[in-house]
């Protein structure tokens, strides 16, 4: 089973495009593996007891230059494991560095995503949300479009030390933080 760190890490200038990563060099890079370490674990915990990703078809919607889906290396024999992103030159690092065992497609600003109906069994968007402004709605419409039946969609936004340091926004915990909603009913019952 491969490891994350058996394989390259992006060029900086791309790791730290969505990071704030300490100065250039090895402690920039164990940063950014620790961060993606910590989000894959956040993202297992919150999964509903019991499932598994074997099997599984696995999307990381704004995966940047892979800081969360490179943990998944190591799964990637029993599941698909893709990512898109906007950032093209984040996507092209990935499929010359990661492929195989991982994938990624660039994707534009707007829906839809170049993926069939039903496609993903596991989709997450870490943070994403909390930088898109008018079109989080289709997006999320897009995502749903993109689960199987029983599929699980799970998005994190920004917390308070986030919001107010580095987007220079306000926290409103009315509206932001991570939360596992609905996870035992369908979409259409008011579920993911």
């Amino acid at each position: 089973m491969a490891e994350s760190s058996q394989f390259p890490y992006p060029p900086f200038e791309l790791a730290n495009r969505v990071l704030a990563l300490p100065e250039e060099g090895e402690g920039a890079f164990r940063a950014y593996e620790e961060q993606g370490r910590e989000t894959r674990e956040r993202l297992l915990e919150l999964l509903p007891e019991g499932t598994s990703l074997d099997g599984a078809r696995i999307l990381d919607f704004g995966c940047g230059a892979g800081r969360t889906l490179r943990q998944f290396i190591p799964d990637a024999g029993s599941c698909e494991v893709w990512g898109v992103d906007i950032d093209g030159r984040s996507v092209d690092w990935i499929n010359r560095n990661l492929n195989p065992p991982l994938r990624a497609k660039k994707c534009e600003v707007d829906p839809p995503l170049d993926f069939e109906d039903g496609s993903f069994d596991l989709i997450w968007a870490v943070s994403v949300f909390t930088h898109l402004s008018g079109n989080s709605a289709e997006w999320l419409l897009e995502l749903h479009r993109l689960l199987k039946p029983g599929g699980l969609l799970m998005a994190t936004y920004m917390g308070e030390w986030n919001s107010e340091e580095i987007a220079g926004e306000p926290w409103e915990p009315d509206r932001i933080g991570m939360n596992r909603l609905f996870h035992d009913r369908a979409w259409d019952e008011g579920g993911p």
